[in-house]
């Protein structure tokens, strides 16, 4: 039998060894989390739970707890929310930005994006937000009519067995956001951060 010191010298040594201090990270993780599981967002740093948080807090929201739209107010208005990364996985700043949809958008995600009563389209400049706009899917229809005629033509040529009519992630420009819809913030001549006011220019510069 095998004593706890053989077993000791036997078992693998680390390769790694912790020497950093992250206790004020891991504080700031959890104080962020807290804040965010009221919100009924379980992993705040997963799949923009962060930019979501920001959002559903300032615009008085609640997250669904279900497939489909994103969010809802307290008269039960359902609201699509979209967000636009200024700097790249990377860490390179965009000279472009666009708003991208579904991996797989189908005849089904149209109907809900015709439904809802807003589109909350909001830019980021890595954790901060530089400009937040609304536009209405009224605004959006000259997008969505073309995808479903895609969708539709795709589904008339289909082969029996085939994969589902779908289109892989179709784009809207930020420009266009910009230009049909409304910022909600910044608004008016409320004081902004350089960070943000070079933001908001960049932003409107882009093609």
């Amino acid at each position: 039998m095998t004593d706890s010191s053989e077993g000791s010298r036997n078992r693998k040594r680390s390769l790694l060894i912790p020497t950093g201090d992250i206790r004020d990270i891991v504080e700031l993780g959890t104080q962020l989390q807290h804040e965010a599981s009221e919100y009924n967002i379980h992993n705040v740093f997963d799949d923009g739970g962060y930019k979501e948080l920001l959002l559903l807090k300032m615009f008085g929201l609640h997250k669904l707890n279900r497939t489909g739209d994103d969010a809802a107010d307290d008269d039960g208005n359902q609201y699509e929310i979209k967000t636009v990364a200024r700097v790249s996985s990377s860490g390179k700043r965009k000279t472009s930005l666009s708003v991208t949809t579904e991996h797989t958008l189908t005849l089904e995600n149209l109907r809900r994006y015709r439904s809802v009563r807003l589109w909350i389209v909001a830019v980021f400049n890595q954790s901060h937000p530089e400009a937040i706009y609304e536009v209405t899917p009224q605004a959006l229809e000259r997008y969505f009519m073309d995808w479903e005629q895609k969708l539709i033509t795709q589904a008339e040529n289909q082969v029996n067995g085939g994969a589902p009519s779908h289109l892989n992630n179709p784009k809207i420009p930020l420009n266009f956001i910009k230009q049909n819809g409304v910022r909600v913030w910044p608004e008016g001549e409320l004081p902004m951060p350089d960070y943000v006011q070079q933001g908001l220019y960049e932003t409107e510069e882009l093609p």
